[in-house]
């Protein structure tokens, strides 16, 4: 299988990732020096979509089970709901293809949007193709599938030459493995390509990836076995010489791509969704603490929690965080505690939401409890006891109760203290 042509990118200016480089180019994935494709063998291709627009802004490739595997640095800025695929689709702005929406988007949680490690995403269909099919992807090692020579075939719509135009219908070419250590003596950030992503290309440049095809799919043909190596990341112009293309290599990063299709995401964070509190008086600060336990088989990351409060809530505060930013291992658990009290009779409502580095689903847990200004009898007054509304108290043979906080003031003294005068229940 080869790929004879340029991959053709449009002008959506952020899904094209910028790198600074020492000659000042500008990195950017794309394929030239190529011609018209095989559709045949690229029946997982697939068209990734602004959900309002008709032409694709990045590649990526039908995996199965409704999902798309496609570059990180393509989606990592916009919302599930604004996405769309094309399955199939092979026409730059065409009516061909299974076109479907996207219900979940998934960023791998270790991705860098500056050296564009870790590039990839898988995006959750909303429901199952009825046109192209599933690829098969590397696993284990890339070694096992190729090495450094071995041809590989990368197709896409992207540009046909570094600043030119995309063409109509998919373009493919064949480009070589190239080993790390070649590739890293391209320096810049080539030296840094290698525990998770790959090179391809030639010396002399000439053929290429380019500009609108990221995320798309590289594979090695092997005898009609065609198996996905990589998904389109980066490179320097387009076709430069000793500027290889910059792959995501799909074996190193299978692990991730199982979990999440095999639903160890979000499902595997475990924590209690609603709970009910005991009263407690007005003014009396109210402690709880929140915990997320990872209960799956794959690390778990979570970016910044968010606590809210509601209904007569006051004085919210987070007293301590452990949540925030961190990547919980299997069976790893993590706590946020809050306080919080209310001024006024009432439901206190905490939430507490968070999400999964790479999703947008949002989770959230939510604790309830009700204040209350019923008189409570505390007994004898005592000055190192600290008091608030409602507390009553008995000195010196007479009820007084508590307009607000106070501590070591004497009742009959003071104006915190309300004369109640005879209450049988409290002595």
């Amino acid at each position: 299988m080869a790929f004879s042509g340029a991959f053709a990118a449009q002008a959506q200016g952020d899904t094209l990732p910028f790198i600074p480089e020492q000659d000042g180019a500008e990195i950017t994935p794309q394929i030239v020096g190529g011609g018209p494709a095989n559709t045949a063998n690229w029946q997982f291709y697939t068209q990734i979509l602004n959900s309002n627009g008709t032409t694709a802004f990045c590649g990526g490739s039908y995996i199965g089970d409704g999902y798309v595997l496609t570059a990180a640095h393509c989606v990592s800025s916009k919302s599930a709901r604004f996405i769309d695929v094309k399955v199939a689709g092979f026409r730059l702005g065409g009516t061909d293809g299974d076109r479907i929406g996207v219900v979940e988007k998934y960023v791998h949680p270790q991705y860098n949007r500056s050296t564009l490690n870790y590039d990839v995403a898988l995006l959750k269909l909303e429901r199952l193709p009825t046109q192209g099919q599933a690829v098969q992807l590397a696993s284990g090692s890339l070694s096992q599938y190729a090495r450094s020579g071995d041809m590989l075939s990368v197709a896409g719509l992207g540009r046909l030459s570094e600043g030119g135009s995309c063409p109509s219908f998919i373009q493919e070419v064949d480009v070589p493995l190239v080993s790390d250590a070649v590739c890293n003596k391209s320096g810049g950030n080539y030296a840094n390509v290698g525990s998770v992503a790959f090179c391809a290309g030639y010396p002399q440049g000439q053929q290429d990836s380019c500009s609108g095809d990221s995320g798309g799919p590289i594979v090695i043909n092997r005898g009609g076995q065609i198996v996905q190596l990589g998904t389109v990341s980066w490179g320097i112009g387009c076709a430069r010489p000793d500027k290889y293309g910059v792959y995501a290599d799909v074996a190193a990063l299978s692990g991730w791509i199982d979990g999440i299709k095999q639903g160890d995401s979000s499902p595997s964070l475990t924590y209690t969704q609603n709970q009910s509190l005991a009263n407690f008086n007005l003014y009396e600060v109210v402690s709880h603490r929140f915990t997320i336990r990872n209960s799956g088989s794959q690390s778990a990351s979570l970016n910044a929690v968010n606590v809210s409060g509601s209904g007569v809530t006051s004085g919210l505060v987070v007293t301590a965080d452990s949540c925030s930013n961190r990547t919980l291992s299997s069976n790893q658990s993590c706590n946020v505690n809050v306080e919080f009290s209310a001024n006024t009779a009432g439901t206190a409502n905490v939430k507490f939401a968070f999400t999964q580095a790479g999703s947008s689903t949002q989770h959230s847990a939510t604790v309830t409890a009700k204040a209350t200004d019923i008189p409570v009898c505390i007994g004898s007054w005592d000055a190192n006891t600290v008091y608030r509304k409602p507390d009553r108290v008995t000195y010196q043979g007479k009820v007084y109760e508590a307009k607000w906080w106070t501590l070591n003031e004497k009742p009959g003294s003071s104006q915190v203290w309300l004369f109640i005068g005879d209450d049988p229940s409290c002595k």
